[in-house]
């Protein structure tokens, strides 16, 4: 019999990788690396595999504190477990309690340990990870916690990234969550980042996930980033506090994700704009302005000549009124429309490639002539119709994928929207996967004449009629790809499970295919107070409209209605035998766009 040990090293490999993964990926807690210690005790081959895994990375764990320590339901020769203590690995885990309302744990021990018996093979630590998964983090006891657990002989000098994790249902607040911390809280993390600078002072990333980190996690980010700003090439977390330094920050920094308060009190000039690959502002307002960039061109002039990924969540969009708009271009007497704030340089965008822009306001109806020189390939746009409205369409003869999507727009635009996508589909257009989305119940209508030639793949997320569907279909010859999130009419899907079925014979055949380049396709109903089967009636007609396609999506509940109607006309239409129905729970429409969340 072949034991475990002796399996075929391509397999041992590739099963260490997959436990390795799940046991310190984003998502993993501290006690999981247990499972790789298991792993790496079952062969001298699996230790040295399972080794760099455990060695690379250096966690510190935030988790609640116990009320009280309670006995495991699996006592065994009398002893008494707390039912809060993460499982030790072979006495290498360190876990010390500090004054605050949470305990701090770390794997530094376990880290040491290996660095201590290299058996000839190195693996620096490159990663270290902060995170928290149960509680709040409270930095008051974290220094205590590091010096018990003797961080200090860890080499982490090597490390270069510094990745925070918390998933515990944080406040979406920025700035008025921070005020709320008190003193102690504040001095407690500000202790900790220059804990953590000085046992990790080569740090050249600071990332975390989700965006909406806590008030805790943002108070140690302020001085941690402060301390590594001219050294830094990716800092993309919230920040508590402005960036205030004498200087700017250095031009090393390539990905940038802040808010813009924070960028505004960091003040003019801070941040040079020639190096920055990747930015992202947060919370933007209305009249956001570019002063915090320098730029080493000329004076009127801002060029992001490196940038090929930008993208402007603004904060409201609906704050500023008409009459605001206009007020502020006659006070500042230069086109603030354009440039968004005080700032009179002219934008330049030289490598810009994506470009994603939410809750679209008002002040943004001419700013889009910024980008009209940029090479953008990529644009995501979303916010009322009122605004969204004003995209320049000249931005389509570059774009490959566009997604746009409408929220909360008056009744009156409506009809409006469906005039807005009518004049997009009839624009000269290069785009090869689009999203067109609209939040409300108004019918989708079609050009005459649609000129997206290119077009491989489309979802649209809206109401759309089944013969203004085939009718934009057929003008598509290169459609590959199409979701249809709302065909025809809505249906109560409790009524579909009586199992009354249209007869079929009432679903006329076409006299020529639609289309013959449609090889995937998704159809969704949205729920409502009556059942209409004429609506199953129509996705079943476009189907025989769609010959070519090969693989057919629905939601669970329409499943049974669409096969036996698949399985009854297969014989008169052969093309139906080919395709694979895929039952879904739900069809999730997952856009291209938003590139940089």
């Amino acid at each position: 019999m072949v034991s475990i040990a002796d399996f075929d090293n391509r397999i041992v490999g590739r099963i260490v990788n997959v436990a390795c993964y799940g046991a310190t990926g984003s998502s993993a807690q501290l006690h999981t690396q247990a499972q790789l210690v298991a792993l790496a005790s079952v062969s001298r081959t699996w230790h040295e595999l399972v080794r760099p895994h455990l060695q690379s990375i250096l966690i510190i764990e935030c988790q609640p504190t116990p009320e009280a320590p309670q006995p495991a339901s699996n006592n065994r020769g009398g002893k008494r477990r707390t039912a809060w203590k993460s499982p030790v690995i072979n006495g290498n885990l360190s876990s010390k309690k500090g004054p605050g309302t949470c305990i701090w744990r770390t794997n530094a021990e376990l880290v040491h340990l290996l660095q201590q018996h290299t058996n000839g093979v190195s693996v620096p630590v490159s990663r270290l990870r902060l995170q928290s998964f149960d509680t709040a983090p409270d930095f008051t006891g974290f220094v205590a916690a590091m010096d018990n657990a003797r961080l200090a002989r860890c080499r982490l000098n090597t490390v270069t990234s510094l990745v925070v994790m918390e998933f515990i249902g944080v406040s979406t607040a920025v700035s008025a969550a921070v005020s709320t911390l008190d003193s102690n809280t504040g001095n407690g993390a500000s202790q900790a980042a220059e804990c953590i600078a000085q046992h990790a002072p080569n740090v050249r990333s600071m990332v975390c996930a989700p965006w909406n980190v806590s008030p805790a996690f943002r108070q140690l980010a302020s001085p941690l980033a402060v301390a590594y700003l001219r050294q830094l090439h990716t800092l993309t977390i919230p920040l508590a506090t402005p960036l205030l330094t004498d200087s700017q920050i250095a031009s090393s920094l390539t990905t940038l994700h802040i808010h813009a308060h924070i960028l505004a009190a960091s003040g003019p000039g801070i941040v040079p704009a020639q190096q920055l690959q990747v930015l992202r502002v947060h919370d933007a307002p209305a009249f956001f302005s570019w002063e915090a960039f320098a730029s080493a061109g000329e004076p009127d002039m801002l060029e992001f000549a490196s940038l090929t990924a930008l993208g402007i969540d603004f904060a409201s969009d609906d704050v500023v009124t008409t009459a605001d708009f206009y007020s502020s271009i006659n006070r500042a007497k230069s086109s603030v429309h354009v440039t968004m704030g005080r700032d009179r340089r002219r934008l330049v965008f030289p490598k810009l490639h994506s470009l994603s822009v939410s809750k679209v306001p008002f002040t943004y109806a001419e700013a889009w002539r910024m980008f009209i020189g940029a090479p953008v390939r990529r644009l995501a746009v979303a916010g009322p119709y009122a605004h969204v409205r004003y995209v320049d369409t000249r931005l389509l003869r570059t774009l490959d994928t566009f997604d746009v999507h409408t929220v909360g727009a008056e009744k009156s635009s409506h009809g409006r929207f469906t005039s807005f996508v009518k004049t997009l589909l009839g624009e000269d257009s290069n785009v090869t996967c689009a999203w067109l989305r609209h939040c409300e119940a108004f019918p989708l209508s079609v050009p005459e004449t649609v000129r997206w030639s290119q077009l491989t793949e489309l979802c649209l997320a809206a109401y759309v009629p089944a013969l203004a569907l085939l009718l934009l279909v057929g003008q598509l010859p290169s459609l590959h790809r199409l979701v249809v999130q709302r065909i025809a009419g809505d249906a109560c899907e409790e009524v579909l499970d009586s199992k009354m079925h249209a007869p079929w014979g009432d679903i006329a055949a076409p006299a020529a295919p639609v289309s013959t380049s449609v090889r995937e396709l998704q159809m969704h109903m949205g729920g409502g107070p009556t059942a209409r089967i004429p609506t199953l009636q129509a996705m079943c007609y476009v189907l025989l409209c769609l010959p070519g396609v090969r693989r057919l999506a629905v939601k669970q509940v329409y499943c049974d209605y669409v096969r036996d109607f698949i399985r009854s006309s297969a014989e008169s239409h052969p093309a139906l035998a080919n395709i694979e129905l895929v039952r879904h729970v739900f069809i999730a429409a997952k856009s291209p766009m938003f590139v940089l969340d």
